[in-house]
């Protein structure tokens, strides 16, 4: 391969480079790789050595086959380089040029050049004091040691004499031996570089060591047929790999045993993962976009969860947000808690995750408490202080619209518990209650204050006879004999009124009036008036007759 080659004019294109370029560094190459004392036949003028034992001490290992392939066209070729980065300044890159110089000196030659290469090299002199985790061993056509270098003896902790005349498979992992032997027979039949495998490698304490071993076949070569091994040491890497593999495996888990629903996104809104509690929610399948797999959020509520995406996603803001699902199938509208997190890593938004708990029964449970709350849970109707806070809140207006507040009292409720017991008087008050919401308008407030009390807020009310008439109306409702538990039980009540706009009134004021006026009504009643409604200024009492 060598006859052919013109090495003056290889020569001639080495020293044009090295005029070039004052501040390159060379290395005399042997026909394994390893760098060699520079031959005195060579004239290199001031350029300072490359260190390290090969070139894979400074690129880094993603960069190698290009490193390989660059030496394998050198042979052919005369020259060929590489475009590489440095692994102690990977923000930089550099080129290796290699030159063909054997037929003269013996050696090939290789020359680093590229910005900040001074710099790296001074880093990595200043590493040769670390552990080394490149080794390099020669075997012959058996895959037996014939010579290691002391890296290898630090690496493995065995001695030369252990490992020569040895096979290297002796060495080797038996889950790994199989993979040994098939790179082997690969770098064999190709009378060249074999593949870069990674192995186990048993040291001399019984552990086993992780490393990245490349063949290079030299068994044609007439001075020194033989194999070089090169075994970088990536025992801690593949440390870090398998913990990351256990993170993503813990992660997992615990994503699939949480009762809500996860996605993790990436930057282009496709989905990387999510785990089966989401498809139960949803009742979507996979899919590759957000959108699709979202597809079962309710219209009016995925404009909201929309922008939440986008805004985690293009500025890294999280969202909180209630969305209703319609899953397909019988189960119904299903209402969850979403939360949108932006994923961000050294400034940079990444992805988002979104949660989805679905809270249907909680939001169920929450109404019902909101009802409780609001609600007398024997008539059905608001309770003392939901009707109060509703006459609060219409006063505060603070306008000159009418308002006007109904006091509403059972007569004579007292008899029918005490002759005909609280049950009876329980159903009398519910059905009281009904015929009460019935006589009232739309839009007015219902609520019962307690006992066999009632209050009707009417918010807006053209004027006093309006607000008369519907006291009328009221008092007309609640008088009749109703059949109770066999019982007949009859039904009358007095009603107060009162009534003034809105911003010259108070809420206590209109009940404390009203409540006045239902009293007169009682009281007109009680001496046998026969005046069914007593009217005084905007105050106006109506009793049954």
């Amino acid at each position: 391969m060598d006859g052919h080659l013109d090495t003056e004019a290889i020569e001639g294109r080495l020293d044009s480079l090295l005029r070039q370029h004052p501040t390159a560094l060379v290395a005399a190459i042997g026909a394994d790789g390893i760098f060699v004392p520079m031959p005195e036949s060579i004239s290199v003028r001031d350029h300072q050595l490359l260190p390290g034992r090969s070139a894979m001490d400074f690129v880094v290992a993603s960069d190698w086959d290009a490193v390989i392939e660059a030496w394998g066209e050198t042979r052919v070729a005369g020259t060929a380089h590489a475009d590489v980065r440095l692994n102690t300044t990977r923000d930089h890159r550099a080129a290796m040029h290699y030159f063909y110089l054997r037929e003269r000196h013996g050696v090939l030659l290789g020359v680093l050049l590229g910005p900040g290469i001074e710099t790296a090299m001074s880093r990595l002199e200043a590493m040769d004091d670390a552990p080394p985790r490149i080794a390099r061993a020669l075997k012959d056509d058996v895959a037996v040691f014939v010579e290691v270098d002391d890296a290898f003896v630090q690496i493995l902790g065995w001695s030369p004499e252990d490992l020569i005349g040895h096979r290297s498979l002796e060495f080797i992992h038996p889950d790994d031996e199989e993979l040994a032997i098939k790179s082997w027979m690969t770098m064999l039949a190709v009378r060249d570089v074999g593949p870069r495998v990674r192995m186990r490698h048993r040291h001399r304490d019984g552990s086993w060591v992780w490393l990245e071993v490349t063949n290079y076949n030299f068994l044609d070569d007439p001075e020194r047929a033989h194999v070089a091994t090169e075994m970088i040491d990536v025992s801690e890497e593949v440390a870090a790999h398998d913990a990351v593999r256990r993170r993503e495996r813990l992660f997992t888990r615990l994503a699939e045993a949480l009762p809500t629903g996860l996605i993790h996104l990436d930057h282009d809104r496709r989905i990387v993962y999510a785990n089966e509690r989401l498809t139960e929610i949803l009742g979507t399948g996979v899919a590759d976009l957000v959108d699709e797999r979202l597809a079962t959020v309710v219209r009016d509520d995925w404009a909201s969860l929309d922008t939440a995406i986008v805004g985690a996603l293009r500025d890294g803001r999280d969202a909180d947000l209630e969305v209703q699902i319609r899953p397909p199938g019988p189960s119904g509208l299903r209402r969850c808690f979403a939360k949108v997190r932006s994923l961000i890593d050294d400034g940079e938004v990444t992805g988002a995750i979104i949660t989805l708990e679905d809270i249907t029964e909680s939001a169920q449970l929450r109404v019902e408490l909101e009802r409780r709350a609001n609600l007398d849970m024997l008539t059905r109707c608001l309770n003392r202080a939901t009707v109060m806070s509703a006459l609060e809140a219409v006063v505060a207006q603070d306008d000159e619209a009418l308002v006007a507040a109904l006091f509403i009292d059972l007569d004579e409720f007292k008899l029918v518990n005490d002759g005909h017991g609280h049950a009876v008087g329980d159903e009398l008050l519910i059905i009281a209650s009904e015929r009460l919401t019935g006589a009232v308008r739309h839009g007015d407030f219902v609520g019962r204050l307690g006992g066999d009390e009632f209050l009707v807020v009417c918010p807006e009310i053209s004027g006093f006879d309006e607000a008369r008439a519907l006291a009328d109306r009221i008092a007309g409702a609640l008088h009749g004999v109703f059949s109770i538990e066999g019982h007949a039980i009859e039904l009358r009540a007095s009603v107060g009124v009162a009534c003034a706009p809105r911003r010259d009134a108070s809420a206590e004021e209109l009940v404390s009036r009203a409540d006045a006026a239902m009293y007169a009504a009682k009281r007109h009643r009680a001496l046998g008036a026969t005046e069914r409604v007593v009217t005084d200024g905007h105050d106006a009492a109506r009793f049954t007759s």
